[in-house]
């Protein structure tokens, strides 16, 4: 992602600990649209952290919610991405410093926005869960950020398609 990246509405410094109720998502086929496999945004609010969060906080709040992924966000901006992995991965490079080491933050663990592998909204609509099964092999990554872009400067952040997830509902049957 290139930014600058706006967040469609207000972020809050830490989501409200209450988990989401969900009904299990329909299974998916190889030759349905992409959009089923995202999580989009205009439906399903984002989870938004502030850089400065600090991460045991956060490992909470993912926990209690059962979200695997944050959006990070300072000033309405999204400026990177936090995820479960990201920051256990922190945690346990940190415990093995030992304990003098200082308190994380987001913005210590995030990937930041340039880094954060993105597909563009349009790309989404013209495809097929094949299709993204294909990006994530060929890539190796676990999450896809959606943009739409708004003018030629400015992207929103639509949605978020999560590899586990996806392959979760391939399986299902």
């Amino acid at each position: 992602m290139n930014p600058p990246y706006l967040l469609a509405q207000q972020p809050s410094a830490l989501p409200a600990p209450s988990p989401r109720s969900r009904p299990h998502p329909p299974q998916l086929k190889g030759g349905d649209p992409a959009v089923r496999a995202m999580t989009d945004f205009l439906d399903d609010p984002p989870r938004t952290v502030a850089e400065d969060a600090g991460l045991e906080e956060v490992i909470d709040h993912m926990f209690r919610l059962g979200v695997r992924a944050f959006l990070v966000v300072h000033d309405r901006s999204v400026i990177g991405l936090i995820t479960a992995e990201d920051a256990r991965d922190a945690r346990r490079a940190q415990q093995r410093r030992g304990a003098a080491a200082r308190a994380l933050r987001v913005a210590d663990v995030m990937t930041p926005s340039p880094e954060v592998p993105a597909i563009d909204w349009q790309t989404v609509q013209d495809s097929r869960i094949s299709d993204l099964i294909e990006i994530f092999e060929g890539s190796g990554v676990r999450y896809l950020v959606v943009l739409q872009t708004e003018t030629s400067t400015w992207s929103t952040v639509r949605g978020l398609i999560h590899r586990q997830r996806l392959e979760r509902r391939l399986r299902r049957g």
